[in-house]
């Protein structure tokens, strides 16, 4: 766990997810706003997040949390990973959305928890504010589909909120060659 590899990603990651919405054009945008329902994206997010999960939580149970049942665990996330295809087909790419920035909030936090420089807390702040619409996100995933409709009947929404994005990117792309 590395301090600067955590807030170098998260400022590349904000920074690229900014552009992506700063730069306007039809393409891009009927991309964003089928992304909620994309079944595409939905097997990818949410194998990341069940591949992450086997990988970082379970493959390195000790036997004192559970871990003489890590076959069975790891059924268990295996029948959980299939079973939303079948039962709960909607929104499921902003449920592994969700996911995913919840498992890597995690290890960002890991990696400032203790740390000196006080300008860690520009990347743990994007990061709780990260964790709070994973959260929102995850239990009303529709909720991510009428707020792209409501950023894109402005051509200027996305620009600004795209822009905002790529200067905190930025920003923390800077702090993280200051540690």
């Amino acid at each position: 766990m590395n301090l600067f590899f955590h807030t170098l990603f998260t400022g590349c990651s904000l920074f690229a997810l900014g552009a992506y919405l700063a730069w306007r054009s039809a393409i891009r945008e009927h991309t964003v706003k089928s992304f909620p329902r994309s079944k595409i994206a939905a097997i990818a997010t949410m194998t990341i997040a069940a591949a992450w999960f086997l990988y970082r939580h379970i493959l390195h149970l000790s036997e004192a949390d559970f871990g003489e049942h890590k076959v069975l665990i790891s059924i268990i996330t295996l029948v959980l990973l299939v079973m939303p295809f079948k039962f709960l087909p909607d929104f499921l790419a902003v449920r592994g959305a969700a996911i995913l920035v919840l498992f890597y909030s995690r290890e960002a936090l890991d990696a400032a928890f203790m740390q000196e420089p006080a300008s860690r807390l520009f990347m743990v702040s994007i990061v709780y504010v990260g964790i709070a619409i994973a959260l929102y996100l995850g239990a009303w995933p529709y909720r991510l589909r009428d707020f792209l409709n409501w950023l894109y009947v402005s051509s200027r929404r996305p620009r600004i909120l795209g822009a905002s994005m790529a200067a905190y990117g930025i920003l923390l792309g800077a702090i993280a060659f200051g540690y």
